[in-house]
């Protein structure tokens, strides 16, 4: 029999403060009745840690009610206990009648984490459910408070050095000229995107980046890649959707290999208990650069992910389909084709609060079956791969705006034509700035 009732739903008294349910029955004089009226008593008076033990001392009497784990939510959050307020407000959110206060309430612990793409979610959704006048117009005046303060400018910059195993990708070093695989490197990194529009849920967005990778003693393999974008994007609340088209440029060695403009359109469908749908199109034309012109031709992708919450990790499970149609290389009698068609499966799991790093995880197995058989001293062999990878990456908050990453990963290619096989691990450490204004 449920020990306690519900004074009000509404217990949060402005944006950013957090209340705890006050309320008993004629059973208050139980024991968990008893820790429970101190634990409100101790958070009344701003003895938050006292309320806490109080709180698990009625949980462990005996009580189970959704008032006493808003309370508990409330009061770790109180703390700066920011996951395990997050756990107790998404237990809350699968009861009807708490669900939109627990998604208000998860909203305020998501900004505190610095989840901002998460808070608005939250919010919109206790603003979509609710029939209380009050909590609706909270939740709205939140939103507006994240569109005011979501920045018309962002950029990333970073700086890392790094090892990787295998630079060229390939089984030995001497057929592609090189002394050896293996190299240390250098790693650049700057991203910016700038809003054209002071309309937040709509509008011009402009998009750049580069990066740039140098190597020890492989020089011939040093990287840089550059970016320019211009696309639409629209935030309805319940679905984002993004239409528009980049040019990219990657040198190596400082050679150009190949130039790309691709069109890209992006639709993003909130659920939920915190669940979403992503899906996306690419189209590319590609010119290779001098040497390379057999990567001449179209890409296509076309790719579908869904993403939920489970306890206080984030999962993600997805597919991408690859086409290429390229011009191939054709070298007298020899033919080889690079034009594959790709199926990809992945999945990753993000961890917010690993004793103050945040983690994500990442494998993927990859299929690649090439259009047209290559030819090879008089034999022809359609090739095919099979690609497995793992990648980690963690980052730790240092001085604002600054936090350092750890990344590494691993990745196993085997070929049906034993030339492409390969196998390649890379780790990287560095600094990182996200810049807003």
């Amino acid at each position: 029999m449920r020990a306690f009732i519900r004074i009000s739903r509404l217990v949060v008294l402005v944006s950013v403060v957090l209340c705890v349910v006050t309320g008993w029955t004629a059973h208050a004089a139980t024991p968990d009745a008893q820790a429970f009226e101190q634990g409100i008593q101790a958070f009344h008076a701003g003895d938050y840690q006292g309320a806490l033990q109080s709180f698990i001392d009625a949980r462990q009497a005996g009580l189970d009610t959704p008032g006493l784990r808003y309370d508990l939510g409330a009061t770790y959050y109180r703390l700066g206990r920011y996951v395990e307020a997050e756990l107790e407000f998404q237990a809350l959110a699968r009861d009807p009648g708490w669900a939109p206060l627990a998604h208000y309430n998860l909203g305020l612990t998501a900004q505190r984490m610095d989840r901002g793409g998460q808070a608005t979610e939250h919010f919109e959704q206790a603003r979509r459910t609710t029939t209380d006048p009050n909590l609706r117009a909270l939740a709205a005046t939140a939103l507006e408070r994240l569109g005011r303060a979501a920045p018309r400018t962002s950029a990333l910059v970073s700086v890392a050095g790094g090892y990787d195993s295998n630079v060229t990708l390939s089984q030995d070093a001497a057929t592609v000229g090189a002394s050896h695989q293996s190299d240390s490197f250098v790693e650049t990194l700057a991203a910016a995107s700038h809003r054209l529009t002071e309309n937040a849920a709509r509008g011009w967005v402009a998009h750049g980046g580069l990066v740039v990778r140098k190597y020890r003693d492989l020089d011939q393999f040093d990287l840089a890649a550059l970016r320019a974008g211009l696309s639409y994007e629209i935030d309805s609340g319940g679905v984002q959707t993004s239409v528009g088209g980049y040019f990219d440029t990657v040198y190596i060695g400082g050679g150009r290999l190949e130039q790309v403009a691709m069109a890209d359109a992006q639709a993003r469908i909130r659920l939920d208990a915190g669940r979403e749908l992503r899906g996306r199109y690419q189209l590319g034309r590609i010119a290779g650069g001098g040497g390379f012109e057999y990567l001449d031709g179209w890409q296509q992708r076309l790719s579908a992910d869904t993403g939920f919450a489970l306890g206080s990790a984030f999962l993600r499970v997805g597919y991408q389909l690859e086409l290429n149609n390229r011009r191939d290389l054709q070298q007298q009698a020899d033919f080889f084709s690079a034009s594959p068609t790709q199926h990809s499966l992945f999945a990753s799991v993000a961890l917010r609060d690993l004793g103050g790093w945040q983690a994500e995880a990442r494998g993927e197995y990859r299929t690649s079956r090439y259009n047209d058989p290559d030819r090879q001293n008089g034999l022809e062999v359609t090739r095919k791969d099979h690609r497995y990878g793992f990648a980690l990456r963690a980052s730790r908050p240092l001085s604002t705006p600054w936090r350092a990453f750890v990344d590494t990963s691993y990745y196993r290619d085997e070929s049906n034509l034993d030339i492409y096989d390969y196998r390649r691990y890379q780790l990287m450490v560095g600094i990182e700035a996200v810049l807003g204004k």
